[in-house]
């Protein structure tokens, strides 16, 4: 502590920080077993509700790598209002995309042939909020790999509603303790909740397409 360093301090928010993307990351995958399982229901096949899209080399005429981006959104859409044809609670008001679509997304925030209301922010470094889009608010999940074009789209009920319910009991408590040969500190975060598939048909709330294809030819890094 003498240099301004709090080595405690840091090693606590370290560990809150890995404990949250833990949190995150069970939240998602238990929201995603419920969007394959509401479109297996409809479809009767948890395929039955991709997209896919051109690759650069094969748009027809008059398409380009924009419109061909666009139809995601409109994808997006499609799932929102598929949530409220199934839930029968309201359409769908958020969206989580790996950073690949999100680039998409971003990319075609101001494409001007085919509008639609968004306010997505075309501005390097939005890693959680990306922005909305007709209502739909995106969120960018760090975990998901690069090329992970899995889109999962649900709906925030205001508690009264089905869905999964988050309900901790321990957010984040730090139990420290000192090592008996060295006398240095010891840290351990912990957090006790439940993940509960609450009400009626809780599937009903999601909806995870995939985006396929050779689609990732109209992004180029190198």
């Amino acid at each position: 502590k003498q240099f301004g360093v709090d080595a405690v301090a840091q090693v606590e928010a370290v560990l809150t920080n890995e404990l949250t993307q833990s949190i995150n990351d069970l939240i998602i995958k238990s929201m995603r077993t419920l969007g394959i399982a509401n479109v297996t229901a409809v479809f009767g096949a948890a395929t039955g509700f991709d997209l896919t899209l051109a690759a650069a080399a094969s748009l027809a005429g008059g398409e380009t790598t924009a419109s061909e981006h666009r139809k995601i959104l409109t994808q997006v859409l499609a799932a929102a209002n598929l949530i409220a044809n199934r839930g029968r609670r309201g359409a769908g008001n958020f969206a989580v995309v790996g950073p690949q679509v999100a680039t998409v997304l971003q990319s075609v925030a101001g494409f001007v042939a085919n509008p639609m209301a968004n306010t997505l922010t075309q501005a390097a470094g939005a890693i959680y909020p990306v922005g909305s889009v007709a209502g739909v608010n995106i969120y960018t999940d760090p975990r998901m790999a690069w090329n992970d074009a899995k889109v999962i789209v649900g709906r925030k009920g205001d508690g009264n509603s089905p869905g999964l319910v988050f309900m901790p009991y321990l957010m984040a408590e730090s139990v420290q303790t000192i090592a008996e040969g060295t006398m240095a500190p010891k840290i351990a975060v912990k957090s006790r909740f439940a993940l509960v598939e609450a009400g009626f048909h809780p599937e009903t709330q999601y909806v995870q397409f995939t985006v396929k294809g050779s689609w990732t030819n109209l992004i180029t890094l190198a």
